[in-house]
């Protein structure tokens, strides 16, 4: 929804006249509505109060890293769910409330990098500096007295307010072997933050370089001083410069990162060049223009395969190798125009050359939507406003490739005979193998030849197989103090944990019955598992749905009891019998999302119908709401190009399965809606029989 300036007004309205926490409360739900454009599910009191405290909600954020473009880790944490909801709203309320200092250009309501580096176009100097741990330099009671003083004012009788809101923005972290608790690099309102406690900083930086004859800005922890004129080896300014960050705000300027770039050099302010005009590097337009020219000169096929090798030598180590040409020419293009504007010739000499590529039509917006129509015999004719696109093109809507049919394939070698991977989850004698060490290295050189192919098709499937085979550090304690482990039960022991290499040499014995240490056994104790072939049997669950264990018929039944109660009926058919390979944790979660999401908010139709059945080389599963149906059109921009659950639950089974919708749309007729079709399909919109469905429907293809 485009947020117009009486959003702002009645956002800060509400937050002069707040008194409880249940003002709060109806300030981050009308903040909520607003950024949606219609009535959302609301936030409970309780909620707010179960995300704020850390030692009730203990999972309140994720750990991960990425890459630099170093070639070194960033860590981030990244809220739940839950608490992410709430923080984004807090933070809309946040930029709403708060103006920040002129000289803050990062992370600001309409202000990118472009803005920042415009400010330091043409000067004969440009020194950038960057401030270390950024993030977590601002500590709880800092956020605390941000929120207490203007314009906040959440003071006196509304300090707990305050402390509320900061205990909702900062999370215990381990840093250089300390618990401390600051805001956490990856949550929404981090930044926003930032801008507010450093206020102070950019006021007096500003004045610092006014004082000089200087231009100073910050971007995050980026900071940047450009002036006609070296001030920079003046032992006053930069004695006064180190005392407000160091001493003065208590912050920490990293050496490693300061440089000073001179006029006849190339200048950079965030990533631009600014010598002259703001620009982007040569070797940005030079990139798009040999791509493009493959791409005219070889056909679409082969010059996505010369760019997929090029891309992963060059951005392999800090982005997805599964980027396709289209996709990231069309994001090259407009960070293009953003950067040299529009009317810019060679931003407009690419884009036509572009737009001649892709077929599409000058002066015609991606926003314009697809009519489809269809003759008397229901043979598919679709009419486009862009002839480049088909309704719900997986290149348009999920960029990264689809294709379960060949995840499936690799799994599959934990049930093939010729297969090495196939005995890290079944029984062997030492026949088979000379000894452990000599299965263990077969192991990993097979895995060495598939492991690429998946991790590329599914990150998180491919750690959770790659840590219980190869994690030798399972049930030890990592770098910010959390034990090793693999699967979603966090489980600790694994094939390259000692003790079965040790009882494989000393007993001679099959590996599977392996004991489980004690040490080991105390950290899993709620999953009694006793050796390690019910550590195995776990993992063969999370892999593959399987027909003796009936964790299918379970998952829907757990899911109905937790999530939808008993007031709901559920009919399963023919679940039994039946097994396929998949992520489980992430197919758990799509159940989990459409009872939630889709069938709870619609009690009256409380009949629910779960049916599988075989088709070829394919388990078909669908999920009914039955008499629901959908109240859109058909060709809604939601629903062509889904927004919400139903975009999650896309992002969720990508590589996993095939996924459409089926209902009755506001025309009084049936159509299927093909969000993901394995490589040889083409995703787009069908006309069915008004008898053939019988309420709103998921269906999965699950390939065997």
């Amino acid at each position: 929804m485009k947020i117009e300036q009486a959003h702002i007004d009645q956002i800060r309205k509400q937050f002069e006249a707040l008194q409880s926490k249940e003002d709060l409360l109806k300030i981050l739900n009308d903040a909520k509505n607003m950024l949606y454009g219609e009535k959302c599910k609301p936030f409970q009191l309780k909620s707010l109060t179960y995300y704020a405290n850390p030692v009730l909600c203990k999972k309140r954020y994720k750990t991960f890293t990425i890459k630099k473009k170093s070639g070194e880790d960033r860590t981030i944490q990244a809220p739940v769910k839950g608490l992410k909801s709430i923080l984004r709203s807090l933070n809309f309320v946040l930029q709403c409330v708060y103006e920040p200092h002129q000289a803050a250009t990062g992370f600001v309501l309409d202000k990118s990098i472009v803005d920042n580096a415009k400010k330091h176009v043409g000067h004969h100097y440009v020194l950038n500096m960057d401030l270390k741990d950024f993030f977590h330099t601002f500590d709880r009671n800092r956020v605390k007295m941000g929120f207490m003083f203007e314009p906040f004012n959440l003071n006196g009788d509304k300090e707990p307010l305050a402390f509320l809101l900061a205990c909702l923005c900062t999370h215990p972290l381990e840093i250089d072997g300390e618990v401390k608790t600051v805001l956490p690099q990856g949550s929404p309102t981090s930044p926003t933050i930032t801008n507010i406690l450093c206020k102070k900083l950019d006021r007096r930086l500003t004045g610092l370089a006014n004082r000089f004859g200087a231009t100073y800005t910050r971007y995050a922890d980026d900071i940047t001083f450009s002036s006609p004129h070296n001030i920079y080896t003046n032992e006053e300014f930069n004695k006064e410069l180190k005392r407000i960050i160091e001493e003065d705000q208590k912050l920490v300027i990293n050496p490693k990162k300061t440089r000073l770039q001179k006029s006849g050099y190339r200048q950079e302010a965030t990533g631009l060049i600014v010598n002259e005009k703001v620009n982007v590097r040569r070797r940005y337009v030079k990139q798009i223009r040999m791509w493009l020219y493959y791409w005219e000169k070889y056909g679409y096929e082969k010059a996505e395969k010369i760019f997929k090798r090029d891309y992963i030598a060059d951005k392999g180590h800090v982005k997805k190798i599964n980027a396709r040409l289209v996709n990231v020419l069309d994001g090259k293009l407009e960070f293009l125009k953003m950067v040299k504007g529009v009317e810019d010739g060679t931003y407009n000499g690419l884009k036509e050359r572009f737009d001649k590529l892709t077929n599409k039509p000058k002066n015609v917006t991606d926003k314009q939507i697809i009519s489809i129509n269809y003759n008397t015999n229901h043979t598919k004719e679709i009419i486009s406003t862009n002839a480049n696109h088909i309704p719900t093109s997986i290149e348009e809507t999920y960029p990264k490739l689809h294709n379960p049919k060949q995840l499936v394939e690799i799994l599959k070698y934990f049930n093939s005979n010729n297969s090495n991977l196939k005995y890290s989850t079944h029984s062997w004698e030492f026949g088979k193998y000379e000894n452990f060490e000599v299965f263990h290295k077969q192991l990993r050189n097979e895995w060495k030849k598939i492991s690429p192919i998946l991790k590329s098709l599914n990150t998180r499937l491919h750690a959770k197989i790659n840590s219980f085979l190869f994690n030798d550090k399972l049930g030890q304690k990592n770098e910010i103090g959390y034990f090793n482990a693999w699967g979603e039960k966090s489980l600790k022991f694994g094939w390259s944990s000692k003790e079965v290499k040790i009882f494989c040499e000393t007993t001679n014995n099959n590996p599977l019955l392996c004991p489980i240490p004690n040490e080991i056994r105390e950290l899993d104790k709620q999953w009694n598992l006793l050796i390690f072939k019910d550590y195995v049997d776990v993992f063969k669950n999370e892999i593959e749905f399987r027909e003796d264990s009936g964790n299918l018929k379970k998952l829907f039944l757990t899911k109905r009891k937790e999530i939808l109660s008993y007031d709901f009926k559920i009919d399963l058919q023919n679940l039994d019998g039946i097994s396929f390979y998949t992520d489980v944790a992430y197919f758990s979660k799509v159940v989990e999302i459409i009872f939630h999401e889709s069938f709870k908010p619609r009690p009256q139709y409380f009949n629910i119908l779960v049916k599988a059945f075989s088709k070829g080389d394919c388990i078909m599963l669908s999920i009914t709401q039955i008499g629901s149906v959908c109240q859109r059109e058909v060709n809604e921009s939601k629903i062509i190009k889904p927004t919400g659950f139903l975009n999650s639950i896309c992002e969720n089974m990508i590589n996993l399965a095939d996924f459409s919708i089926c209902s009755v749309f506001n025309d009084q007729k049936c159509y299927r809606i093909n969000y993901l079709v394995s490589q040889e399909g083409i995703p787009q919109v069908e006309k069915l029989m008004n008898d053939e469905y019988n309420g709103f429907t998921y269906e999965f293809k699950f390939y065997l």
